[in-house]
């Protein structure tokens, strides 16, 4: 799969996954919504993030590192692209149980910063 065939399938799920979830703050009712309401926000909102952050990553590396491989360019942006999403996500869901402060940030954003780390070291030690 070329980079390009790559960069329009992705795209196309990220759209899915944003319009799906703005069919789900459309129809569903916070007040009245149970768990998998939730759920389906946050997945959703998860995945259009991770789309939308995957191929900004990949389109920045492939211009700014034409000679290097592509492979490594998609899977380095695709590994930073859920683990910001996932940050942000877990910031959205302390902020609406009003459990967010600044030391929570900061513990958060250490711990992506540690599994960034894990993933390299492991990555260097496999090739």
């Amino acid at each position: 799969m070329s980079l390009r065939q790559y960069l329009i399938a992705l795209a196309l799920g990220t759209a899915i996954s944003i319009s799906a979830w703005c069919i789900v703050m459309i129809s569903i009712d916070p007040a009245t919504a149970g768990t998998l309401a939730f759920f389906v926000f946050y997945l959703t909102l998860g995945a259009g993030i991770a789309g939308l952050f995957t191929i900004g990553g990949t389109m920045i590396r492939a211009k700014k590192y034409a000679e290097d491989s592509i492979d490594s360019a998609v899977t380095r942006s695709f590994r930073q692209a859920v683990l910001l999403s996932g940050l942000l996500l877990i910031c959205m869901y302390l902020l609406s149980r009003d459990l967010f402060s600044s030391g929570t940030m900061l513990l958060l954003v250490v711990l992506a910063g540690l599994v960034e780390f894990l993933m390299l070291s492991i990555r260097k030690t496999e090739g």
